[in-house]
């Protein structure tokens, strides 16, 4: 989904590097290429120039200087497309390992935070300080000779994340809303984040509705009059979008992915594709 870089490290399928900040840019990827995947890391992208259009969860987001973004693991994304002088420094991590929680309550507020958004503005200074720690873990892993190289990561996360704390409660400071977050809007984004953990085995508005305590009915104009939306459309959408990174990462059957979708058989999930997406799962896996 990135730039073509050389500069990529890694440390036992569970840390890795990779920047492209000290070469030559190269022109966009076809926007062919561009396709879901789910994450099953966390990925932290500094970005020092350009800019990157993506989407996470249906949400779209554009990355551009000084900007850190953060994807969580479970997360479903695709890059819709990048500027030619994009340059950008990656960390990505899975397991618990590298993820080091300072506070529970700052904790909780992270996540939170994920919900809605993704993106942090850093200021020069602060991203320079990014861009040291990004060197000096680069500087451990590229080393041999080093003995401790998992706890010297440890170590630099630890000071990453405090910063983040700080990130955060910056950007908390600076975004106090200054009118009452409408309830209608608040159902919506409520709506959303459980239909983010249940989609897989929720598809229905009923189902929805009872977690809100709300009648289906109710439920229905509140999603329509805020999005423009359908709720079954947001639901199907993100089937689709599970599907799609399931159909592409090349790792199942059409079969298999029926199944781990809950459908009750291939040809009733073949079909409910076909009329979301315009071709048959078989062939979006091959094109």
């Amino acid at each position: 989904m990135l730039p073509p870089t050389r500069n990529t490290l890694t440390f036992e399928d569970e840390f890795l590097l990779l920047d492209n900040l000290d070469e030559q840019h190269e022109p966009n990827q076809p926007e062919s290429s561009f396709y879901p995947f789910k994450l099953n890391f966390t990925i932290l992208l500094f970005c020092v120039g350009g800019s990157m259009r993506f989407r996470m969860n249906l949400k779209e987001y554009e990355l551009s200087e000084n900007y850190l973004m953060i994807l969580p693991q479970g997360s479903i994304g695709e890059c819709v497309g990048y500027s030619d002088d994009l340059q950008l420094a990656m960390i990505a991590f899975t397991g618990a390992n590298f993820s080091v929680d300072i506070h529970t309550t700052t904790s909780m507020e992270f996540r939170k935070f994920l919900l809605n958004d993704s993106l942090l503005r850093l200021s020069p200074d602060e991203m320079e300080e990014s861009l040291t720690l990004y060197r000096l873990m680069r500087k451990k892993l590229a080393n041999p000779n080093y003995a401790f190289v998992r706890d010297a990561l440890k170590g630099y996360m630890q000071v990453l994340m405090a910063n983040g704390c700080q990130w955060l409660s910056n950007h908390r400071k600076e975004h106090i809303p200054t009118v009452a977050v409408n309830r209608q809007q608040q159902l919506f984004d409520q709506f959303l984040a459980l239909v983010q953990e249940h989609y897989l085995t929720g598809r229905s508005i009923q189902f929805y509705a009872d977690k809100l305590c709300l009648t289906p009915k109710y439920l229905s104009q509140v999603i329509r009059e805020i999005s423009g939306r359908y709720a079954a459309d947001w639901i199907k959408d993100y089937v689709i979008l599970e599907a799609k990174a399931l159909l592409k990462s090349k790792k199942y059957t059409v079969q298999q992915v029926s199944d781990r979708l809950h459908f009750s058989n291939a040809s009733f999930f073949g079909k409910f594709f076909k009329a979301a997406v315009g071709c048959s799962p078989r062939r979006y896996s091959l094109e």
